[in-house]
């Protein structure tokens, strides 16, 4: 069938089905100049992601996160630091909440 025609009426098991042509493709291998951009992707992403992951996983070491229990991790750095918590002393006791006065006009 050439591109753009359509089938008769096919019965099948599941029920009718109507095929229409939309383009053929030559069997075989494709030239190079057609897949090279798909080969210099996936080569590309093949040596991208071991980088990312070690870069993803120097931002976690350097990072403060608290991870709360229960939650499975998976990018988990055996590097990595926890936050510290500390009770902040009040410095300057002088420096309380005053209240102010109300203006009354009569």
């Amino acid at each position: 069938m050439k591109p753009g025609t359509v089938t008769d009426v096919i019965r099948t098991k599941q029920g009718f089905v109507i095929l229409k042509v939309n383009q053929h493709t030559q069997p075989g291998i494709a030239p190079l100049k057609q897949v090279e951009n798909r080969i210099q992707e996936a080569i590309y992403y093949e040596k991208l992601q071991p980088a990312l992951r070690s870069y993803l996983t120097k931002l976690r070491e350097d990072a403060y996160i608290d991870i709360k229990p229960g939650f499975n991790d998976t990018g988990a750095s055996p590097n990595q630091t926890k936050p510290i918590y500390t009770a902040a002393a009040d410095t300057n006791p002088s420096k309380k909440a005053k209240k102010k006065k109300k203006l009354g006009i009569l």
